[in-house]
């Protein structure tokens, strides 16, 4: 049985509301910003995609920042979708993210260090269910309460985790949040791994793509059980699995991911013909693109249908873009269109073009592909019906 999806909203370098985001996704993707490490032995500027700079004021103790961003999103989606307390009640919680609160332990590391270094221990307070925990309370939220860390499938797992929990009976609502923000592990993790572009531009399926771009994001989605109606959004289904063929990536030759896709159709009770659009994983990094796009040829034998990346617009947010993403395509939706994606000049190899225009948002299914470090791998189904597209450009 379909979810019906209630409500949607988002957080990114594209702005600090839906509205706002899909305004700027009307445009051409603006440039990261530089972000500096000058305490290391070898200093490095590296891009970012951070929320935008008037958050920067609020950020003087980083816990408190992350649990405001939660909180106003939750509280603006109860409010929306006028849940009672006896609704709250049966609402479950499904958060990913690939860091959580590693920010917040990081300045607080450092904070110990300039008062009491010999007492200093550093990474001592993450919490991984601690923020899932405290919005549970504050709302009167279920006792059904998860989070999710499988890399860059996180949020997009607690999705179809709530969509199986909702399809179950277990609970009448969802909500479901990806999470990521600013914290230097990660970012020179990623640098030391040779995966961020050193031109500062995203560009999947390029001939010249050279890597990715992290950024910071929030992305909620409300769900609801069925109640017989045709949902203007709703998630049909999906499928997770795991590729044993590294340590790292999903097999190169697309079989993996291929496999997933398919497991994702049939889990939807639709086949590869009934995609009218697929949003795709799109890192721009040489082997990731490679095995999505043998992926989809090997999914989609016939034609492939219209594909958009949202990454070269809001950077990876890792743990957050499942749920990021999705938002940020309903929004698109809503407002009738399918954003372009740049690609200057596509990978002859690969064979995938990318949407270079604006274009009318279809009514039908859609694939929602996201494929994680460590070969977890995440395909959801989608379906938007005419009541939420508009056909305005």
């Amino acid at each position: 049985m379909p979810s019906a999806i209630r409500y949607v909203d988002a957080r990114c370098t594209l702005g600090l509301s839906l509205t706002e985001c899909v305004t700027n996704l009307r445009n051409p993707p603006r440039a990261p910003a530089p972000c500096s490490f000058p305490d290391l032995l070898d200093p490095v500027t590296l891009p970012y995609f951070a929320l935008p700079s008037d958050t920067a004021v609020t950020r003087d103790n980083d816990r408190d920042f992350i649990y405001q961003q939660l909180r106003a999103m939750v509280t603006k989606a109860l409010a929306t979708a006028a849940l009672s307390t006896g609704e709250r009640s049966r609402t479950g919680l499904f958060v990913g993210s690939s860091s959580f609160d590693v920010g917040a332990s990081e300045q607080s590391y450092q904070q110990q260090l300039q008062q009491t270094p010999e007492t200093a221990v550093p990474l001592s307070l993450i919490g991984y269910g601690k923020l899932a925990q405290r919005l549970q309370r504050e709302f009167a939220l279920s006792p059904h309460i998860y989070t999710y860390s499988t890399a860059c499938t996180s949020s997009a797992n607690a999705a179809l985790y709530a969509h199986r929990m909702l399809e179950a009976g277990v609970i009448d609502h969802a909500l479901v949040i990806g999470l990521e923000l600013f914290n230097q592990m990660t970012v020179l993790g990623f640098h030391g791994l040779g995966l961020i572009s050193p031109a500062a531009a995203m560009m999947p399926f390029s001939r010249g793509r050279d890597g990715l771009i992290l950024g910071e994001g929030c992305g909620l989605i409300l769900l609801s059980r069925s109640d017989g109606e045709t949902a203007a959004m709703q998630i049909c289904g999906g499928a997770i699995a795991t590729d044993n063929h590294s340590l790292t990536a999903a097999n190169v030759d697309g079989s993996s991911l291929a496999a997933v896709i398919a497991q994702a159709l049939s889990d939807s009770g639709i086949d590869a013909e009934s995609i009218v659009a697929i949003k795709a994983h799109g890192t721009a990094s040489l082997m990731n693109d490679e095995a999505e796009a043998a992926g989809l040829r090997r999914a989609f034998a016939a034609t492939l249908p219209p594909i958009f990346a949202l990454k070269p617009f809001c950077g990876h947010t890792l743990g957050a873009s499942g749920a990021l993403e999705m938002a940020l395509t309903i929004g698109c939706m809503e407002q009738g269109f399918l954003p372009l994606s740049p690609q200057p000049e596509p990978d002859p190899e690969l064979q995938i073009s990318l949407i270079n225009q604006l274009q009318p948002a279809p009514h039908g299914h859609y694939l929602f592909n996201c494929f994680a470090f460590g070969g977890n791998n995440n395909a959801l189904i989608l379906r938007a019906g005419a009541p939420a597209c508009k056909d305005s450009l």
